[in-house]
């Protein structure tokens, strides 16, 4: 698949439907290279439909937890989970897999976490606890997950409960239970998120 193919392919998706739409086979085969070109030819000005992976997470999060869902898709096209083309790149190649994380809530309270968010002190020997377990296959608590899949990459709690089936209140206990042990930083308000780094 060339970058031309895939401009003609946007191109013919554009007029069928408005919007731009990749199979998932496109989210997976497609380079750096390609997504720059893609991003370069159409710019913001086109939304793309979200993988269907992701779809099938907020279908979940509509049940789950729907303030959530309303806050985030109450006031989106018809029907919901286009975004724009700045994004793409979160969803292509090894990142086809990828999430559309949950970190600009304004009606409810933000639950997303990444490295930079752990007292950096207090976290490392937990951290290196929970390392350690999971390496020799030990059970981790939802706490302990919580806090391996943070200090990897960003997370938020509900992509966090999909992943490993539990339900949401569950998460968010794990969340205050690393808040209370001061290995973990909550910042509420996607304002303040943007104090720690750019959440976009």
């Amino acid at each position: 698949m060339t970058a031309n193919e895939i401009i003609e392919h946007c191109r013919k998706s554009i007029d069928d439907t408005g919007f731009i739409i990749f199979s998932e086979e496109q989210f997976r085969l497609m380079d750096p290279e390609q997504v720059a070109e893609l991003q370069h030819t159409f710019g913001e000005h086109y939304l793309m439909r979200l993988p269907e992976h992701e779809i099938k997470f907020f279908e979940w999060l509509k049940i789950a937890d729907e303030n959530v869902w309303k806050d985030l898709w109450a006031e989106a096209n018809d029907p919901p989970y286009f975004v724009s083309l700045a994004f793409l790149n979160g969803f292509t190649g090894p990142n086809s897999g990828g999430a559309f994380t949950i970190c600009e809530l304004r009606s409810v309270d933000n639950y997303y976490f990444a490295p930079s968010l752990f007292f950096e002190k207090e976290s490392a020997d937990y951290l290196s606890a929970v390392k350690e377990r999971f390496i020799n296959r030990q059970s981790l608590s939802p706490a302990q997950a919580l806090a391996l899949e943070a200090s990897i990459a960003p997370i938020d709690i509900w992509h966090f409960a999909y992943k490993y089936g539990f339900d949401v209140r569950l998460a968010k206990n794990a969340v205050r239970e690393l808040v209370d042990d001061r290995i973990l930083l909550h910042v509420t308000n996607a304002d303040h998120l943007t104090q720690y780094f750019d959440v976009h």
